[in-house]
């Protein structure tokens, strides 16, 4: 196609459409100026934008710092002993920042120290509902109920906190609510849930001389003379000299009756106090007086018995003087005359069986019984007679 048919083409289309050069510079200028028009607003929208942006994150800023400012304060109120303060501070932060699991704890801590139960109680539900084994939320409901004194649910709450999971740093942290627990069981008069939580207090135990000390006392609290016993001796392992140990040992030891063990612990503690000393002195006079020891001669066997034996006569001698007139005078004169005749057949027995010395030993705690019930308070050799008829099984109550 020749240069001057393109020519002729551009010049028709041109008068087809009406176009002249100086309506396409209008339209073209039209154009121009609407796009810098848009072009100018879009840039000030955008401006807009980011400055609204930047004022709400100021704000928020400024919400948060106020909110923490806030805490501060309560924890200083709280710090110098004016909950109620730390209550209207915790307040407001929690308002200014919504949500916020410190601040929401705080406030229901202080709420319990207040006394506002059913405020700190739904302080406490409504974290809980977000974090179900939420341990401190779990803990602090645990505190609130058994400050009202609902058992169940106390119990209910500190076990959530006990098996929820525990990082492995926070083991001392769940020990010591589980310590918490056995305490306030104890309190309760629930030996037997503490103690059963106790066993599984031992599961996991750190070996320090204190905690054995510590769970060691726990456990002769509850009765349980024989863990509280491997306790304070797993302590006297880790410190020999540690008399708080060897004076639970002594104690634990005495109370199940193993009273070798019993005189070996007391008789190490240098400067005891007057109820070591006068444990100390029942348990020698329980050894020193037991005629079925082992590794004695038939002579001392004997002596031992006749010791008890003359004991309980003048015990009784003494006391019926004191009851001529009560209906117990006929007991103890009879349980003198058993012990005269008793006497008389060890003195000049040949043999001493120990179904003799056993007999004796029943006739002796019978006795001992009788006169303490008579004419308190028991004297240590009663309390330690009384003490060698149950070593041996043949105590009559």
């Amino acid at each position: 196609m020749s240069r001057g048919t393109l020519t002729g083409i551009v010049v028709s289309l041109m008068t087809r459409h009406h176009v002249r050069g100086p309506d396409v510079e209008e339209r073209s200028a039209f154009i121009h100026q609407e796009i810098l028009k848009l072009a100018i607003v879009i840039a000030l929208a955008i401006a807009g934008f980011f400055v609204t942006r930047a004022i709400a994150a100021s704000n928020r800023s400024m919400t948060l710092r106020d909110a923490a400012e806030w805490y501060a304060r309560g924890e200083g109120a709280l710090a110098s002993g004016d909950p109620a303060v730390a209550v209207e501070a915790f307040r407001r932060a929690t308002v200014m920042k919504r949500g916020d699991r410190q601040y929401s704890l705080a406030l229901g801590r202080a709420l319990v120290t207040t006394h506002q139960t059913d405020a700190a109680e739904r302080t406490l539900l409504a974290l809980r509902e977000s974090a179900p084994e939420d341990p401190e939320v779990n803990l602090e409901l645990a505190r609130l109920e058994a400050g009202r004194g609902d058992t169940t649910a106390a119990l209910r709450y500190y076990h959530n906190a006990l098996y929820a999971p525990w990082p492995a740093e926070q083991a001392d942290d769940r020990r010591n609510i589980r310590l918490e627990l056995i305490r306030f069981l104890m309190a309760s008069h629930q030996s037997g849930r503490a103690e059963s939580e106790l066993v599984a207090l031992t599961s996991d135990l750190p070996d320090t001389p204190v905690l054995h000390l510590e769970v060691g006392n726990l456990f002769l609290a509850v009765g349980d003379s024989r863990r509280a016993l491997e306790q304070f001796e797993r302590a006297i392992a880790l410190a020999p000299q540690d008399r708080a140990a060897l004076a639970g040992a002594g104690r634990a030891a005495f109370s199940v009756g193993d009273y070798e063990k019993a005189q070996r612990y007391l008789s190490d503690l240098p400067d005891a106090g007057d109820d070591v000393r006068e444990m100390r002195a029942l348990v020698n006079l329980v050894l020193s007086g037991d005629p079925l020891a082992p590794r004695i001669g038939s002579s001392a066997r004997r002596h031992r018995l006749l010791e008890a034996l003359s004991h309980l006569g003048e015990r009784l001698e003494a006391c019926r003087p004191a009851n001529s007139g009560d209906t117990s005078a006929a007991v103890l004169s009879q349980l003198a005359e058993e012990a005269t005749a008793f006497e008389m057949e060890v003195e000049h027995g040949t043999a001493l069986e120990n179904d003799t010395i056993e007999n004796g030993l029943d006739l002796v705690n019978r006795g001992a019984r009788a006169v303490t019930a008579a004419c308190p308070p028991a004297q240590p050799l009663d309390r330690a007679l009384m003490l060698l008829a149950s070593r041996h099984g043949v105590a009559t109550p």
